[in-house]
């Protein structure tokens, strides 16, 4: 049996392919690893495609260290290297929605005012598209659990704060006329939403974990409770140093290569590690507990921020540094803005304040990390 000959990009077929074609096929490309494998092909290839802007992802910051800041201010940044971030241009936002809400899936949710907005937009700073959403007062954040021009069936949730700590979750389909509520009682905040095999779980201050069958196509049902456990005293007893006192940062949820993992930030100054990461495994009832622990999350890497908290991996993003967390810092008055935690080495690095921003009276702080649904070239930046 005669073995295909494949030809290589130097032969005369591939390295002659015209170029419109390459560049159609490029832009087909998700990932910055594959856009940046393409250039690398042959000259002609890289003479036909547009090369990368900025790498992903990004951290979004906004003026003013609280949620409720009047400050109509938000920009993204790249935290690559050691005092030389740099602030990415992208094509502009929608006129008149200077507020951001949140960075889920790619996309920005704007608003045109904080506490009683008459506009909310779903943006794509790649394409420049837009998706009008019901105006929900007092939006705090915003996830969506797909891309709303990719997925068959989406939903999005929206935080509303009610009160200096409680806070409502609302959900709203395509469709919707406005918004409706997930539960009547406010919350202790929710500072984590996460979507995992069908279902929407949320985490409030108290480290309640509560879960909620989607119901995804059945635009008429609701999502329903499927369970919740209480995680506060377990928190608290989970870290096996020889320290009396292990304060907990924050605690969240993410999901990674197909598990959902518990996220606990300590202070570093109290405990020997800055984080852990464990599997959430579900009982009988089907209520969810703490398993086991995680030290090694292969190819991924971890992004935690005050929006949507997600995990990429190191061979599709070649500025992600394998088995990571990226730990943005929005609330702690410190010199670093972000902070880089090897699970490998146990070891915490940060990322500092740019110093561009030390003088700037708008006090610019970071709260999100956002990564684009496509690759942004430099042709798309102009």
């Amino acid at each position: 049996m005669k073995r295909l000959r494949i030809a290589t990009a130097g032969g005369s077929g591939w390295s002659t392919l015209p170029g419109d074609l390459l560049e159609q096929i490029s832009s087909r490309l998700s990932t910055d690893a594959d856009r940046l494998h393409v250039r690398q092909v042959c000259a002609h290839w890289r003479a036909c495609t547009s090369p990368l802007a900025a790498l992903r992802p990004w951290i979004v910051a906004r003026a003013g260290p609280l949620p409720t800041s009047g400050h109509p201010a938000y920009s993204a940044w790249l935290p690559r290297r050691l005092r030389q971030q740099r602030m990415v241009g992208v094509r502009a936002a929608p006129a008149g929605l200077p507020h951001c809400r949140g960075a889920s899936r790619g996309w920005l949710a704007l608003v045109d005012d904080i506490r009683s907005p008459t506009r909310l937009v779903l943006w794509d700073p790649v394409s420049g598209s837009e998706v009008p959403l019901p105006c929900l007062s007092r939006v705090t954040q915003v996830f969506l659990s797909g891309d709303p021009l990719g997925s068959p069936d989406w939903i999005a949730v929206a935080s509303q704060r009610v009160s200096t700590l409680g806070t409502k979750l609302f959900f709203w389909r395509p469709g919707d006329a406005a918004w409706s509520s997930l539960f009547e009682q406010p919350t202790a905040g929710v500072p984590s939403v996460v979507f995992h095999g069908g279902r929407m779980f949320y985490m409030d201050l108290r480290q309640l974990i509560a879960a909620y069958d989607l119901n995804l196509g059945a635009p008429n049902r609701r999502p329903a409770s499927a369970g919740m456990s209480y995680f506060g005293p377990k928190v608290d007893k989970l870290c096996r140093c020889e320290r009396l006192v292990h304060l907990v940062r924050e605690v969240l949820m993410v999901s990674c290569d197909g598990e959902l993992l518990l996220v606990v930030l300590r202070v570093s100054s109290a405990c020997s590690s800055f984080a852990e990461v464990y599997k959430l495994d579900w009982t009988p009832k089907g209520t969810p507990k703490i398993g086991e622990r995680v030290t090694d999350l292969g190819e991924y890497s971890l992004f935690l921020g005050l929006s949507e908290s997600f995990a990429l991996s190191a061979k599709e993003f070649p500025a992600v540094r394998r088995n990571h967390i990226y730990c943005v810092n929005p609330y702690h008055k410190l010199s670093d803005w972000a902070f880089v935690f090897d699970l490998g080495s146990d070891t915490l690095k940060g990322i500092p304040y740019p110093e561009e921003l030390r003088d700037d009276g708008a006090k610019w702080w970071p709260y999100y990390w956002l990564c684009l649904r496509s690759p942004l070239t430099k042709k798309q930046q102009n």
